[in-house]
């Protein structure tokens, strides 16, 4: 499409960092993370997000975090190693990352999932929003029921 702009072009990056600074966009991601069951589970930091006011300083926290970025000075803190037992009755690790961490994860979320969303492989089903295994068995069903290939 002539004149299109890609994901990579400088106008397209400028527009996700203004969506990330929103304080819109900030207060949604620290409402994500603070209404997961996870939520109770501390980094190593320790920290918990379970009042209004420390929810708030993290909203302001984020437009922070995005300014050191920008200057390349943002460095994410280490990962909470537990071991979790599986079915088997062997361990697995699982990673925590503190409550920041997953603030400004859930952040960068809600800025690049409908351009990744609106790019992807139409039948692409995989750790997708709203789609799964049952999606992907009934586009496989349609698909062998009219005769056609997948496009």
């Amino acid at each position: 499409m002539a004149g299109s702009k890609g994901s990579e072009h400088y106008s397209v990056r400028k527009l996700q960092l203004e969506l990330a600074k929103n304080i819109h966009f900030r207060k949604l991601a620290v409402h994500k993370v603070t209404t997961n069951p996870g939520s109770k589970t501390p980094g190593l930091d320790k920290t918990l997000l379970t009042t209004n006011r420390e929810k708030s300083e993290m909203v302001e926290k984020l437009r922070e975090i995005l300014i050191q970025a920008e200057k390349s000075k943002y460095k994410s803190t280490p990962v909470k190693r537990v071991m979790i037992p599986k079915a088997n009755g062997k361990l697995r690790p699982l990673g925590i990352p503190t409550l920041q961490d997953r603030c400004l994860q859930a952040l960068i979320k809600l800025v690049l999932e409908p351009l990744v969303e609106m790019t992807s492989d139409p039948n692409s089903y995989g750790f997708r929003p709203l789609r799964g295994a049952k999606n992907a068995i009934g586009s496989i069903r349609t698909l062998l029921q009219s005769g056609q290939e997948s496009k």
